[in-house]
């Protein structure tokens, strides 16, 4: 019994900063610009810079840690911004356009003049994950450490060992992302919906490039007005945000995909998300 009281007392020291952190993190949006700026909007949509003086920025994705990570597409440049804005350069050397880390803190980077996705540990070490692709833009993982990889006609399924299938195909997919049911959305003009069997359905209609949702299920998503556009779990749409400069991707502050936590002794929930 006092085995069991030292161990719940542990987890709850190590349980209860990431809750707080993911509901710190699910108040915020960031949006990576044609002009090079980071906007970071809050949940009414109030919007601060969070970063300049870069060019086009075309991948965002956060880890665990609230550390934000965006790609440079002029540069080929990944820079890496602590929670305060500190920016350090993670990676460079290659046209990185979709980011998207999995569980364990792997972060996957798709190049699209090679047609490669490269693969970097939670040590920084790269290595190629799959080659051979056609154009790969956008990227997503889902909580099994599946990765889901947006190319010019379909989207692709890789496990966690690098084997491929094609998850859909006809697409012309752009934007790629999961809410916490599992469902993954992505956007080629209309905004679809597979559910977790991979049955399509239309979510939103109209031209739409870039998407994330919220651990709430609302889907953000920008067009080619300079706004970004809000809908709700039912698709019902609002301006969420509007005079933006060529918003291109978007990003939730929520961790990289988190799993529910069942424990011996309790229930821990920490929040999922996956997104670019």
């Amino acid at each position: 019994m006092r085995a069991q009281s030292f161990l719940a007392a542990a987890l709850i020291i190590v349980v209860l900063p990431l809750l707080a952190s993911s509901i710190t993190y699910a108040d915020n949006i960031y949006v990576g610009c044609d002009n090079g700026t980071i906007i970071k909007l809050d949940s009414s949509g109030n919007r601060t810079t969070f970063a300049s003086g870069l060019t086009k920025i075309m991948g965002l994705a956060f880890d665990r840690s609230g550390n934000l990570y965006a790609s440079e597409w002029e540069s080929k440049t990944i820079f890496k911004f602590d929670p305060s804005g500190n920016r350090s350069t993670f990676a460079s050397g290659f046209g990185a356009t979709g980011l998207a880390f999995d569980s364990r803190g792997n972060l996957y980077v798709s190049d699209l003049g090679p047609g490669t996705i490269f693969k970097f540990d939670a040590g920084g070490n790269r290595s190629t994950f799959a080659s051979g692709l056609d154009y790969p833009d956008s990227l997503a993982c889902d909580s099994s450490g599946n990765l889901f990889a947006c190319t010019v006609d379909a989207i692709i399924k890789f496990d966690s060992g690098g084997n491929r299938s094609i998850f859909a195909s006809g697409l012309l997919p752009m934007g790629l992302d999961f809410d916490s049911s599992g469902n993954l959305f992505t956007s080629n003009g209309d905004i679809v919906k597979f559910d977790s069997s991979g049955n399509m359905s239309t979510f939103a209609s109209g031209m739409y490039w870039g998407l994330a949702l919220d651990n709430s299920g609302n889907v953000y998503a920008t067009d080619n007005t300079n706004a970004i556009f809000k809908f709700d779990p039912s698709g019902n749409m609002s301006t969420f945000a509007s005079g933006l400069d060529g918003p291109i991707c978007i990003a939730t502050q929520i961790p990289e995909p988190c799993t529910l936590i069942l424990l011996g002794l309790g229930a821990a929930v920490v929040r999922k998300k996956v997104r670019n």
